[in-house]
């Protein structure tokens, strides 16, 4: 495009706006295949969900306020916050 060593500021200008065009329209079609991809992926998982689905049962055991004791005693123990431990179950261990 250019022969010389060093580059004026329009042809610089030209340059550097040819280069956005390409980043621009590159990130346009990378959108648009992302767009397709979820539009594909939402109409497949349509078919899926049809199924009528009931709410889980609740499981038989523990209470709400024998939770809330376990947690006290356990952060008690722990010498900590209620909001510094993640309870993710409570189970009997035999």
């Amino acid at each position: 495009m250019w022969t010389s060593t060093s580059m004026a500021v329009p042809e610089s200008v030209l340059l550097s706006v040819m280069g956005l065009c390409v980043v621009m329209s590159t990130l346009i079609v990378l959108a648009l295949v992302v767009l397709i991809f979820s539009k594909i992926m939402a109409s497949g998982n349509a078919a899926g969900s049809k199924v009528a689905s009931r709410p889980a049962p609740e499981p038989p055991g523990i209470s709400d306020e024998i939770c809330s004791i376990i947690l006290a005693v356990i952060c008690e123990e722990l010498h900590a916050a209620p909001e510094e431990i993640n309870v993710t179950s409570i189970r009997e261990i035999k």
